[in-house]
């Protein structure tokens, strides 16, 4: 009789030891498959996991990640609901919901959510950045600086906090505010391509053409595939009058986006200043793309050649 005790005592704990094994050998398979990337593979990891551990909020968490990942927005939702649930103290899954409710266009069940985490945890960057975003979607830029401003202030570092704020200065035509918020950026992460771009957009705007165009080159140096980043390079190019090398940006764009009719329109003009005779067929070719300024070009440049 005691044999038999023993005996089914070892049964219930090898039992115990072989659910706990079969929880750890799904939790690290789905870790592996979400770090390479197999969404879907991981989300059936962490299903399995979940019906055996219902109430494993970190699981629930961690599937709401991958739904997330694969665009279901309310699927995450739901899971981050649950988590919410089962722990109503976990700030962060207040932000994942709040990020799914942002790109689903709910601006104030985002907000709700980022502020809830704000009251949870009031040193968490992400959550006023959020906010901060969500606030400047539906143009209270007053309360997205505020946000910006705090996210900044809890962490210096945080770059793309920067560039949004400055981005906000930009509408609001604080240009030496934007200006300084993009050099700070560039300053904490001089790959920050974005920076560059918003720099030279606002250096163009008080009149900074010089500048404006080594911010361009820059991005560019980073970022040699964009075509947008030619394209207004090119632009200014012909402001300050170098058609010549307007021409090389312009060329690069029309490679690699051959139905961009603003790129034909001013290598077209670019080439008539050069006296290149093709820059009327770059104009009529702007015009077939739909163009709306092409034929008046064509009118003043081509007009006795058509």
């Amino acid at each position: 009789m005691k044999m038999k005790s023993v005996y089914i005592v070892y049964i219930i704990i090898s039992l115990i030891i072989s659910c706990s094994s079969s929880e750890e050998i799904l939790l690290n398979s789905a870790n592996d498959k979400y770090t390479k990337g197999d969404y879907e593979g991981a989300i059936k990891d962490l299903s399995l996991l979940i019906e055996l551990q219902p109430d494993d909020y970190i699981a629930l968490f961690k599937r709401g990640n991958a739904y997330s990942r694969i665009n279901k927005n309310n699927r995450a939702i739901e899971d981050f609901s649950e988590v919410i649930k089962l722990s109503p103290n976990f700030a962060q899954a207040f932000i994942n919901r709040g990020i799914e409710y942002l790109n689903m266009g709910k601006y104030k069940e985002a907000i709700n959510d980022f502020s809830k985490a704000i009251e949870l945890n009031p040193e968490i960057p992400a959550a006023y950045f959020n906010r901060a975003y969500a606030w400047n979607l539906i143009d209270n830029y007053g309360n997205a600086l505020r946000d910006y401003s705090k996210a900044i202030e809890i962490n210096p570092a945080y770059v793309q906090a920067y560039v949004n704020r400055g981005n906000i200065k930009s509408v609001l035509n604080d240009y030496e505010g934007s200006i300084k918020d993009y050099s700070t950026a560039i300053n904490i992460n001089p790959e920050e391509v974005n920076a560059y771009m918003s720099r030279a957009g606002d250096r163009a705007i008080t009149g900074d053409l010089e500048g404006a165009i080594d911010d361009l080159t820059r991005a560019i140096q980073i970022n040699s595939s964009n075509p947008e980043l030619y394209l207004r390079r090119g632009e200014l190019r012909m402001i300050i009058k170098n058609y010549k090398d307007a021409v090389d940006d312009f060329n690069f764009v029309i490679k690699n986006d051959s139905e961009n009719s603003f790129a034909y329109l001013n290598r077209g003009i670019s080439k008539i200043n050069l006296n290149i005779e093709s820059g009327c067929d770059d104009l009529k070719r702007a015009g077939e793309l739909g163009n709306i300024y092409a034929y008046e070009e064509i009118q003043k440049y081509c007009g006795n050649k058509n």
